[in-house]
């Protein structure tokens, strides 16, 4: 049998977990807010409640940065801006990141329904995840399966703020 090729995961310093419905409303999202050792900010869904499938991996933030910016500013946006991050993986992927991002209020609702998103206040989300990578706080990294929970760990921050 081959043996299947693996990536290995480069470790994230998880900074905040936290749940958040699905964009149709059908299931609750479980993800992380994490950084690696040079401190740049990673999203990842870790859980769903329904059953659609999901890829688990980390996306930078600067990635997502970067494909929202990319939206032209008079068009309402949708999670298929993500697709790129997500290439060859399972087409939930997008959507459900994109609900996280809506969680934070990254992104925001339009003012009709179905008429798309715009963009939220991306310093506001930056400040907060600064204060965090300087903290010294971080939360278990539990299976996917499990629940996270708040946990202290005595690690020294990386002090690089987010772009």
């Amino acid at each position: 049998m081959p043996e299947k090729d693996v990536t290995p995961v480069a470790p994230m310093r998880i900074l905040k977990t936290n749940c958040c419905p699905s964009l149709s409303g059908r299931s609750e999202l479980t993800y992380h807010i994490g950084c690696n050792a040079e401190g740049e900010v990673q999203f990842r869904v870790v859980g769903n409640s329904g059953s659609g499938q999901f890829n688990s991996d980390a996306v930078s933030f600067s990635q997502i940065r970067k494909l929202l910016s990319d939206c032209p500013a008079d068009k309402p946006m949708t999670s298929t801006v993500l697709r790129p991050a997500f290439r060859g993986k399972s087409s939930n992927s997008p959507a459900f990141l994109f609900a996280a991002l809506k969680a934070e209020l990254i992104v925001l609702p339009g003012s009709n329904k179905d008429s798309g998103y715009t963009m939220g206040d991306i310093e506001v989300f930056r400040h907060e995840m600064n204060v965090l990578i300087a903290s010294t706080t971080s939360i278990a990294n539990t299976s996917v399966d499990e629940p996270a929970k708040k946990k202290p760990v005595g690690r020294k921050p990386s002090g690089r703020p987010i772009e």
